[in-house]
């Protein structure tokens, strides 16, 4: 998503706007910018300059002889159907207009080209203060502890103020008469660039509203699963430059669909009643830190003053709603030695967590603690949410993730061992091992006590965790220094039976 630089300093901005290292995209006339924010906002607008270029938008600063600077932002992708930017603008408006939420004032804004510019546009009010970003990390704990509280109070308006009925984006329903102009907020389709990236516009398709999440997944399931029906074989051969014999690409394509079909007929599993229970609420598509806005206030607290880019944004369940921000969350690598700074800022992020799910439990109920509770053992709509919503996959990275899925959850889509941290970091290794008796096993573990680094030299790492996952799932409590102690012996004696491997042991 996209940030607008709101530094008070604004020959900081002006600078590093022209120091910035991505060159603009837009075919964009400044001085036809400056005149026509003049024209629509009534006021001479003397300077212009870009701040910067997201994925989807390019922001511009606009300032004037009188009142607050203005945010323009202009669409890069003119490919991006208008109801994105109308969806973005009545997401704006319901929320300033029913929460206590500060977002930007939208003074004007055309979803098309048919405009002096030739770009869909808004521009909308510039807020004060600070990305959340620039300053986290200078808080001391009870400042984010602070903001952390703030970000769930920001949640509970949400939940408590923007409840619906179904799932899908928010439109403005605009109705005209000789003596009054009105405008309701309504619901519709669900605006994601899966829907319409790459050629999938002209796949005819339901996007929404939604009665839940399970059916939402299913209707963009099944939107790749046309899409490459009949665009499978010239995907797959795109980014090759070797030929491939059109037999080996249509069997390509068919088991890559046999997959689809498969997901489909388990997607019951992971969507259960907990997660698709109504009222659906309001969720803002990329609540990060770059999206959230702060300050000090006059007697030094740190303060959320604003909250903006709300591109994308759509009603969801409690589920969608209730998660960890993503700056206290832990990247697992349980096998890397951290140094006594790291292990310090481990410790830290595991107490914000711990402050943040009491903050839900507090505030949005028991059942939003369920859930973060939840969604950190059980990673299959997290992996859902990779795979169809966050970005178009062509053939082979769709393939890739589809089979990683299966291969960890295996074809029943059943959930195994997700809160294991060093399965989940290695699982795409995990090969099929068959472990020995019990009674060897505990043969094989009361000999010399191997560790991790002197097994790896010797046999490969993902023979080790695969022995690990396979005592995991069949009862065994043991550490992965224990499992490398078995995986050794096993190795070693993997041409030998049982009661053989017992025998030389004793």
């Amino acid at each position: 998503m996209d940030n607008e630089n709101n530094e008070n300093n604004e020959n900081k901005i002006f600078s590093s706007s022209s120091s910035d290292v991505d060159e603009p995209t837009l075919n964009l006339d400044l001085n036809v910018l400056q005149q026509f924010a003049s024209s629509r906002l009534n006021r001479h607008c003397v300077r212009t300059s870009r701040l910067t270029k997201g994925h989807y938008n390019e922001i511009y600063l606009l300032q004037f002889d009188v009142g607050p600077d203005c945010i323009a932002r202009l669409s890069r992708d003119l490919s991006h159907p208008a109801a994105k930017f109308s969806s973005e603008v009545a997401t704006m408006k319901y929320v300033a207009h029913n929460t206590n939420i500060k977002v930007p004032e939208v003074y004007d804004w055309d979803c098309t080209v048919h405009n002096p510019i030739k770009i869909p546009y808004i521009l909308m009010e510039r807020l004060t203060g600070k990305h959340l970003y620039q300053v986290w990390d200078e808080l001391t704990v009870e400042e984010k502890k602070c903001i952390l509280s703030q970000i769930v109070d920001t949640l509970l308006e949400l939940w408590t103020k923007c409840q619906f009925e179904e799932i899908g984006c928010l439109y403005m329903d605009c109705v005209s008469t000789a003596t009054t102009f009105t405008c309701n907020i309504m619901q519709g389709p669900i605006v994601k660039p899966v829907f319409y990236i790459d050629g999938r516009n002209t796949i005819p398709s339901f996007t929404g509203p939604f009665r839940s999440l399970q059916e939402l997944f299913d209707a963009l399931i099944q939107k790749e699963k046309k899409f490459f029906e009949i665009h499978g074989a010239q995907e797959l051969m795109r980014k090759r430059k070797k030929k491939i014999d059109q037999n080996v690409v249509a069997s390509k394509v068919a088991n890559l669909i046999k997959q689809f079909d498969l997901l489909q007929s388990k997607l019951s599993e992971p969507f259960d009643k907990s997660i698709d229970q109504k009222p659906f609420v309001l969720v803002h598509s990329d609540f990060d830190a770059q999206n959230i806005l702060v300050e000090r206030s006059v007697n030094d607290e740190i303060k959320i003053v604003g909250i903006i880019d709300w591109e994308f944004s759509h009603t969801g369940t409690l589920w969608n709603l209730c998660q960890y921000p993503i700056w206290i969350q832990e990247v697992e690598d349980p096998f890397r030695v951290l140094n006594d700074l790291e292990l310090r800022e481990r410790c830290e992020r595991q107490k914000l967590r711990d402050f943040f799910h009491d903050e839900m439990v507090a505030k949005l109920g028991s059942r939003s603690g369920q859930i973060l509770e939840t969604k950190e053992r059980d990673k299959r709509i997290k992996k859902l949410e990779d795979m169809f919503t966050y970005m178009v996959h062509d053939f082979t990275g769709l393939k890739c993730l589809l089979g990683s899925f299966f291969y960890r959850y295996g074809p029943e889509v059943a959930n195994v061992h997700f809160d294991d941290p060093i399965i989940e970091f290695s699982w795409e290794l995990i090969i099929k091992v068959q472990i020995p008796s019990k009674e060897t096993i505990m043969y094989l573990l009361s000999k010399d006590e191997l560790s991790l680094d002197r097994a790896t030299k010797e046999i490969p790492f993902e023979y080790i965790v695969s022995v690990y996952y396979e005592l995991k799932s069949n009862g065994y409590n043991f550490s992965l220094q224990q499992a490398s102690t078995i995986a050794f012996h096993m190795w070693k004696n993997k041409d030998k039976d049982d009661s053989t491997i017992l025998c030389e042991f004793s």
